[in-house]
């Protein structure tokens, strides 16, 4: 059963593999996310909780969606099919696939409305549209762009346009080569950022901020906050992982892999807090302003700093390059399995999904305003799509994915794949993924659906 290549190509190197998770991994929830939950739960205190629960909960279901994604050679839906026959059990499995990929188009449909946003505050920032601004200004900017479709859909079309290009031209010519060119322009882009932060004068704040601990600031809500965070920011539960993983090399090291990976996205969102929080700072501001942290706070911070309008349209840039990068790993596997099911040409799976995703996304850029009133308890289409991914389709697909290698998958397979040296690594990994990570991922599916009924 087990393949040695994917029908649809391998990557150029193991680093090329890396920096895509990694890619897939560090997207909006870095930028966006982490920062704000950060502050509204408590700074360092949540920062320590959180790398407990990356080891813990993180790590050890990225590397159960590896060894499933490199077992198969296939979409998340052929690979865990192809798995369970392997291992004699239910075919049904695969339906853990089936939720994934739709998880995965799912956020992507709203995914693109947010870059939307996001390739109109770049060239905002370069004219200087908000200079001068206060909180009140740049709120009101804010929101009547989002009630402003016709503002929004050229950026929207451009951001679906460039993903599906990309697919459209194969793992080899389109994802390794954007893998190459984008990260590294990633990197670049946040150490600017982080050698303006450390020089204005509030750093050292930031610092004491994300790294001061406070048993009293312990609660069960944040620890519930950085379970589900952990889970998020590693791009787990909707296949793209396992995508990605179906064209690695058979000789790389899962393990290894997968440290680096955790490492290198965990140091990523530190150095985002770091850049971010002494410029929110140094201007007076909140630092746990919500999801407006980013549209609304920043902007306010950059007006009020030297070089703040070259340093806000740098900052917008990096985080259009982060949400690319994840956009193109949450569309992968539904273009891999359309190729696969019908013996299509890639351009034409990526047109196919590339359509509808447009057209949903379509639909999610006109609820904050022409369908407004199409309202359910409060949320519109954006809300609604953001909260059942996130918040039931993610942790729903993690734990069953977490349930089928811990307790359906034979320890012949998880052993020959993951091929880890010492025996105590993999019955430390084993007793995680039948056991800590479930239980994390059932508390935070209940809690989820208690807070939504």
């Amino acid at each position: 059963m087990q393949r040695t290549t994917s029908i649809h190509g391998r990557w150029s190197h193991r680093w090329v593999f890396i920096l895509a998770a990694l890619g897939s991994s560090v997207g909006l929830g870095n930028i966006w996310k982490f920062p704000y939950i950060t502050g509204e739960n408590g700074g360092g205190t949540f920062v320590l909780i959180y790398l407990l629960c990356v080891v813990l909960i993180g790590l050890p279901l990225m590397m159960a969606e590896v060894l499933i994604g490199r077992r198969g050679r296939l979409s998340p839906v052929n690979a865990i099919a192809l798995c369970a026959r392997e291992t004699s059990v239910s075919p049904r499995w695969q339906l853990l696939g089936w939720l994934g990929m739709l998880t995965g188009f799912l956020i992507f449909s709203f995914y693109s409305v947010v870059a939307a946003w996001i390739l109109h505050y770049i060239p905002a920032m370069a004219k200087g549209v908000l200079a001068g601004a206060g909180i009140q200004q740049t709120s009101r900017y804010f929101e009547a762009l989002l009630v402003s479709p016709e503002r929004l859909i050229l950026g929207h079309s451009a951001f679906v346009g460039v993903v599906m290009t990309v697919l459209a031209l194969g793992v080899r010519r389109g994802l390794d080569r954007a893998v190459r060119i984008m990260m590294p322009a990633l990197f670049f882009l946040l150490l600017l950022l982080l050698i303006y932060a450390a020089n204005t004068g509030y750093f050292k704040h930031a610092l004491v901020y994300l790294f001061h601990f406070d048993l009293e600031k312990v609660t069960p809500q944040s620890v519930l906050v950085a379970m589900g965070h952990a889970f998020f920011t590693l791009s787990l539960g909707m296949g793209a992982i396992m995508m990605y993983s179906a064209y690695m090399g058979r000789r790389d090291s899962i393990g290894r892999s997968v440290l680096w990976i955790g490492l290198l996205d965990t140091l990523i969102a530190l150095m985002i807090g770091l850049a971010i929080f002494p410029i929110v700072f140094a201007s007076q501001l909140d630092p746990a302003s919500g999801p407006g942290l980013v549209f609304i706070t920043l902007p306010v911070a950059f007006a009020q700093m030297p070089a703040g309008q070259v340093l806000g349209f740098v900052f917008f840039i990096l985080v259009g390059l982060t949400a690319l990068t994840s956009a193109i790993s949450l569309m992968e596997p539904v273009t891999a399995w359309t190729v696969e099911r019908f013996k299509v040409m890639r351009w034409q799976a990526a047109l196919i999904w590339g359509v509808l995703a447009w057209l949903l996304g379509l639909a999610v850029l006109v609820s904050f305003e022409t369908m407004s009133s199409l309202r359910f308890f409060s949320r519109n289409l954006f809300d609604w799509l953001n909260y059942f991914t996130s918040n039931l389709f993610l942790p729903l697909g993690g734990l069953g994915l977490a349930i089928f290698v811990g307790w359906k998958l034979s320890r012949r397979v998880t052993e020959s794949e993951l091929h880890l040296q010492q025996t105590w690594l993999y019955l430390a990994w084993y007793f995680a993924i039948r056991y800590l990570v479930p239980a994390a991922l059932g508390i935070i599916f209940v809690a989820n659906l208690y807070n939504i009924i």
